[in-house]
């Protein structure tokens, strides 16, 4: 517990899905917690009550914009359409060399083995590189996230890694 004291998390902020768990878990356990929704979500109380460090902005397209800033690591959780919406995005950023840190998919219990099948279906269909899986790292338990997180570096790829020859 008091190694979450270390880690500033900026989430989405939202009171739903993991999201909510994981602010309640560093909450209780002293981390920072920064949360980033859009007015849009606040207004429908998508917001998480107990998140004192919470910034509104007008849209979705900033609020993904402001949870990479200054980032380490973007870790996608199991999650809905819009968590795989802003991996992909994230994801791709990082292929183009645009995003530094590292992109973790925390694939618990093989949440996001089907995803995975995809991409080996683009690379087998000569629409992804072979090198996709050289800008992401895939997990499946908290201790082997806890150690991709510490073990990240920041560093730009070359735009090349992104579409096949």
């Amino acid at each position: 517990a008091a190694s979450l004291r270390k880690y500033i998390v900026v989430c989405g902020g939202s009171c739903r899905g993991l999201m909510g768990i994981v602010i309640d878990i560093f909450n209780e356990n002293g981390a920072t917690v920064e949360g980033i929704i859009p007015d849009f979500m606040k207004e429908l109380e998508f917001h998480h009550p107990n998140l004192e460090n919470i910034k509104i902005v007008d849209t979705m397209s900033t609020r993904k914009d402001l949870l990479r800033e200054d980032t380490d690591a973007v870790v996608a959780l199991p999650g809905g359409i819009g968590t795989i919406e802003e991996f992909i995005e994230t994801y791709t950023l990082k292929r183009l060399g645009v995003y530094p840190g590292a992109v973790i998919l925390f694939n618990q219990d093989g949440f996001y083995d089907p995803m995975l099948d995809l991409f080996r279906h683009l690379e087998k269909s000569n629409m992804l590189n072979s090198n996709w899986n050289d800008a992401l790292i895939v997990v499946d338990n908290v201790n082997d996230l806890i150690e991709a997180i510490e073990q990240s570096k920041r560093e730009r790829l070359e735009p090349r890694h992104y579409a096949p020859a």
